[in-house]
């Protein structure tokens, strides 16, 4: 073995070391932050592997682009190609080139002189959340096309000890459902050909120890920022090293490289902690706030929304919105959202996407009247439906331009909701889109946009029946970035049948997630969890919907709807104007006390709280000075046993006084209870933040589909 050499970068709880002696480098530690003064070298050393019997004579490391060429014998890093060469094209080997410090980080360089490729590695770790943030390039230096069939952004070692991964996986209304898993011995692979994030297989995953829970132990999470068709290798090898990868699933020639240009793999963003699940989440909540997400006004809390799709579908009557806005303002809703319907001839799904002009029946005036009630009559902004990437057979626009949709012709032209999917990799589709949406901004005092997307991609060819999904994701990003610049002050909502768009990546250009088409109190509660591991509340559209369930056929009691709205950024979407007098009292106060609550909820430290009992769900945000919490703990089904369990609060400070009160009704809490002797309910409860995180809280016994929440105060 040659000389190691090192390169090293720390952030504020973590450290990342990288080591290589003339090929590409590998990470060669990423953990809890290292002494300043360690000796890199002997450190770089100490990890060097042992050899073993029956194996080459030289270690082939797990680098950020594990090679063949190296002998390394698990799944490579990149699988590229050339033809018409005299020399292999289908292995190469990169020789370590540079490294030169860049903010936050270092760029390595790496050349492949037999294939003319040129490999650049960016790395970045950033100095507050402790996150990093790896991406790959490929340049083809050469005179010659190359086609990449695989391309990993860096590769990630995975230590034996994280013998577990958490597998995100779902479906439509029930995204974020999660697995543990045991990594087997062997290849792993998880891919989506969805055309967008999707909802089945999030692009992300958690290794953790068989001990790691939410409060302890080890774990490393991963998520690539991309919308579009990814795949994810988790390989152990027979040496017990253990490799992860994640890219871009291309299809057909989309990832041919032709000479002179390059092609990069999406960020990766990986945390990891000794402290258990809650503080992995932290490290990525607090990357999102800090680098992802970009408010127009980032003083501005997130405005309580009402959607009229779940009141009133595709029927759209002037006097019936207004009577709704009427009730929305009444209930103390800030933004009011007309869903879809409001454009010409959209009368149900199967007509008129694409023509993006009011429908003359329903709004012979245009927009200007609902929009106008609603700013200046009941102060309220204004909100538009949108579905921009679509486009219905039964529609002026596709009789007109019927070439203007993906498609692999001859083969037959399939829809998804009545639908085709326009192709954004042609500049006259992409014009023609920010015209329409650039003319409704430019006419009506349009506030936000719900972004709409509600089909996969089948055969996804351009016009000349090239493979485009990838294009198609970057014409996407350049659309909405192109509208973000000329109207800032425009919040996007990222909604694809719910959930099937959540990634970092439109969050750079979108504002909120709508997190499921599912207002089911109870899967919202699994789903919201899920989702948590990777994105803050302030993102999560959560919604008080009808009694009765339109995706699942329940019905639950308006407080626990309430209740499980009330923690992300909260909205309603049901006929208010149908809803009884003590049923719109319970949605007031649960507004009321959102907006009370929302500073702490968008900005706090969030926490997953769990119990023995997997059906009872809950979460803690607690302030960043420690001096207040709230408390959801919400029972979705039939109680484990007939003791609730004691939940500990994590986060308090154990050295202050909390007062500890009901902030929903007392009950709720006693229904269940033929009695309940505890201070929790007579409201002189105060207790110090060490008692509540060791001994906790007793609950009270709570039926199915129905929960609690708890405010904490730190009493002066």
């Amino acid at each position: 073995m040659g000389e190691v050499f090192t390169h090293r970068l720390d952030a504020e709880t973590a450290t990342m070391l990288f080591g290589w002696t003339d090929g590409v480098p590998e990470i060669i530690y990423f953990g809890a932050r290292l002494p300043d003064d360690i000796d890199r070298d002997l450190f770089a050393r100490s990890r060097s592997r042992p050899l073993g019997f029956a194996t080459l004579d030289e270690y082939a490391p797990v680098s950020m682009q594990p090679e063949i060429s190296r002998g390394f014998m698990g799944h490579p890093g990149l699988i590229a190609h050339r033809s018409g060469s005299d020399l292999p094209g289908w292995a190469g080997l990169f020789q370590f080139t540079s490294a030169n410090e860049i903010e936050d980080g270092v760029m390595f360089q790496c050349t492949d002189m037999w294939r003319g490729l040129v490999l650049e590695i960016s790395c970045r770790l950033d100095p507050d959340s402790s996150v990093a943030v790896l991406k790959s390039k490929l340049i083809n230096n050469s005179d010659k096309d190359c086609v990449v069939d695989w391309m990993s952004a860096p590769v990630l070692p995975v230590e034996q000890a994280l013998s577990e991964y958490l597998h995100f996986h779902g479906r439509w209304c029930a995204e974020f459902s999660i697995d543990r898993r045991t990594v087997p011995m062997g290849l792993v692979k998880s891919e989506n050909r969805r055309g967008r994030t999707s909802h089945e297989a999030f692009p992300g995953t958690i290794m953790l120890s068989p001990t790691t829970d939410e409060t302890s132990g080890r774990c490393l999470g991963v998520h690539m920022g991309w919308s579009a068709n990814h795949r994810m290798v988790l390989e152990r090898l027979t040496t017990g090293e253990c490799q992860l990868q994640m890219g871009v699933l291309h299809f057909s020639r989309e990832g041919l490289l032709p000479a002179g240009a390059s092609i990069s793999t999406p960020e990766i963003f990986v945390a990891q902690t000794d402290h258990g699940l809650n503080a992995l989440s932290q490290k990525f909540h607090r990357y999102v706030r800090d680098n992802i997400i970009k408010w127009p006004d980032p003083d501005k809390p997130r405005p309580v929304t009402v959607n009229t799709w779940e009141a009133i579908y595709f029927d759209h009557n002037i006097d019936r919105l207004k009577a709704l806005a009427d009730a929305a303002a009444d209930v103390g809703a800030e933004r009011y959202v007309l869903d879809d319907g409001w454009f010409k001839g959209r009368n149900d799904d199967t007509t008129s996407l694409g023509d993006w002009v009011p429908d003359d029946e329903k709004y012979p005036d245009g927009l200007h009247p609902i929009v106008d009630y609603v700013i200046d009559v009941k102060g309220m902004e204004f909100g538009l439906w949108v579905e921009p990437e679509m486009v219905n057979p039964d529609s002026d626009l596709y009789r007109e331009h019927p070439d203007w949709i993906l498609r692999l012709d001859p083969y037959p032209r399939r829809t998804g909701r009545n639908q085709f999917v326009l192709d954004l990799t042609n500049k006259a589709v992409s014009d023609y889109l920010y015209e329409r949406l650039a003319a409704l901004l430019t006419e009506y005092r349009i506030s936000y946009f719900k972004w709409d997307m509600n089909r996969d991609l089948v055969l996804p060819g351009d016009g000349a029946g090239n493979a485009a999904v990838h294009r198609q994701t970057t014409g996407l990003y350049a659309l909405i970035d192109r509208l973000r610049e000329n109207y800032p002050h425009v919040e996007i909502e990222s909604c694809a049948s719910g959930g099937g768009r959540i990634d970092y990546e439109i969050l750079k250009r979108t504002h909120r997630f709508w997190t499921s088409d599912s207002n089911d109190a109870v899967e919202r509660m699994r789903i919201q969890t899920g989702f948590s591991h990777f994105l803050p509340p302030e993102v999560m559209g959560s919604h008080i919907g009808p009694a009765w369930c339109h995706t699942s056929g329940r019905g639950f009691h308006p407080n626990f709807r309430a209740l499980v709205a009330g923690y992300g950024h909260m909205g309603l979407e049901l006929d208010l104007t149908k809803v009884t007098p003590e049923d719109f009292e319970i949605f007031k106060e649960a507004v009321e006390r959102y907006k009370a609550d929302r500073q702490l909820l968008h900005s706090g430290r969030f926490y997953r709280v769990r119990t023995v009992d997997d059906d009872l769900l809950g979460a803690a945000i607690v302030a960043r000075d420690q001096n207040s919490a709230r408390v959801l703990m919400a029972q979705i089904d039939r109680p484990r046993a007939v003791v609730p369990p004691t939940i500990a609060i994590p986060g308090l400070d154990p050295e202050k006084i909390y007062d500890v009160t009901l902030q929903t009704p007392a009950d709720i809490a006693l229904k269940a209870s033929r009695g309940f002797d505890n201070p929790l309910i007579d409201g002189n409860y105060k207790m110090s933040g060490a008692v509540l995180a060791t001994a906790g809280v007793q609950l009270p016994v709570l039926y199915a589909q129905t929960g609690v929440a708890l405010c904490l105060e730190v009493v002066n």
